[in-house]
């Protein structure tokens, strides 16, 4: 064994651990939901390609993320799991879940995007089944009103067949797996993220996907445990500019907020893990907006913006940049970040230069959990 390794082994060993506790509570408060309902749905403005239009989310209720729910705890700042259920549901069930949602469009014009969530795979068939899949899939294609399709998946469900499937069932519909890269580090992403799988594997799920003309919607994590802000918006931008040049057509900004039963949120209640600022969002779109091509969608949403919780600042121009960062997401316009200033941005400077958390510090309160 290598002195890396001697290092690496023992250090994955505690966040795993760490991780599973923390989702084992997690599991343990899922309630009990109405498996004929979505967990969640909701229709929004969206850009649809080079348009504006409108998309409806789902989140159907499902069993959750087959790596949340392994031995190996899942990812250290996710409890996606709570939307999910306690038990496992069946084919008729999701269709029902879908029918439901999709009556959320019935009088909306096009063009129109769906986003199928299920806080973990849809392309996973113990998650999904084929047959509900199939129905989800069939419903969407008959809805000429429907431009674009986004389906969240883990690298390991994208498979040939998979791929196939979508394509020949969507034609010529724009289609992206969202896909949770987080990091190209392949360190960061196992040891910070616990994510479960490595470059290596996305690369090989965005090649998959092209060969049927399928983009990838490439999450990027800002800010992952154990990193200061300056390191953190460093890999950021590093894994921003990789995504890109291997293939990926969107990427969306996912500022760290802090979910209960997570590790995060352990290191969180102990002070000494606070969310990205919403400086480091902004300076982060600008950066990249330049860099990438302008075919390229970057976008942001951060969820608990402006809250203990998730990105903020000062207080004082939190809602400003907030609007600012959506507004920047639908239309791609630079000259609106640009604008935005407050006094609290000298301070934001200062803790990039400055800030110096240490592992150590971090790995002592993991041995503690």
């Amino acid at each position: 064994m290598s002195s890396l390794d001697e290092i690496f082994n023992p250090l994955l060993s505690l966040i795993q651990k760490a991780s599973f506790d923390a989702r084992g509570k997690s599991i343990a408060k899922r309630k009990t939901r109405n498996p004929n309902l979505p967990s969640s749905k909701w229709v929004s403005d969206s850009r649809i390609g080079s348009d504006m239009g409108k998309s409806l989310a789902i989140v159907l209720n499902t069993i959750g993320c087959s790596h949340a729910r392994s031995d190996i705890g899942g990812c250290t700042m996710c409890s996606y799991l709570l939307d999910g259920s306690n038990v496992i549901i069946s084919s008729d069930q999701l269709q029902n879940q879908f029918d439901e949602a999709f009556r959320s469009l019935s009088d909306k014009d096009g063009p129109l995007a769906v986003k199928l969530y299920t806080s973990g795979s849809f392309l996973d068939s113990e998650e999904v089944p084929d047959e509900a899949r199939q129905h989800i899939l069939t419903r969407i294609a008959d809805d000429d009103r429907i431009r674009e399709v986004i389906i969240e998946s883990r690298p390991e469900y994208v498979t040939e067949s998979r791929m196939n499937e979508l394509r020949s069932m969507l034609a010529d519909r724009h289609i992206e797996l969202g896909i949770g890269i987080e990091s190209m580090n392949d360190k960061i992403r196992t040891i910070c993220i616990n994510k479960g799988f490595s470059t290596d594997d996305f690369i090989h799920a965005v090649d998959v996907a092209k060969a049927e003309r399928i983009g990838v919607r490439a999450y990027v994590l800002l800010k992952p445990p154990f990193l200061t802000e300056r390191d953190a918006l460093t890999d950021a931008k590093r894994t921003i500019n990789e995504v890109v040049e291997i293939g990926a057509t969107t990427v969306s900004i996912n500022p760290i907020n802090i979910q209960k039963d997570t590790l995060v949120e352990f290191l969180w209640n102990r002070g000494v893990y606070r969310p990205p600022w919403l400086w480091s969002i902004v300076d982060l779109l600008l950066e990249t907006r330049v860099s990438v091509s302008d075919d390229i969608n970057i976008i942001c949403d951060p969820v608990a913006a402006g809250k203990s919780r998730g990105s903020h600042n000062c207080g004082v121009c939190d809602g400003e940049i907030i609007q600012g960062i959506k507004k920047f997401s639908m239309n791609q316009d630079i000259r609106i970040l640009s604008s935005l200033s407050c006094q609290c941005k000298e301070t934001w400077k200062h803790v990039l230069s400055h800030e110096d958390v240490t592992l150590q510090t971090h790995r002592d309160l993991i041995i503690d959990y």
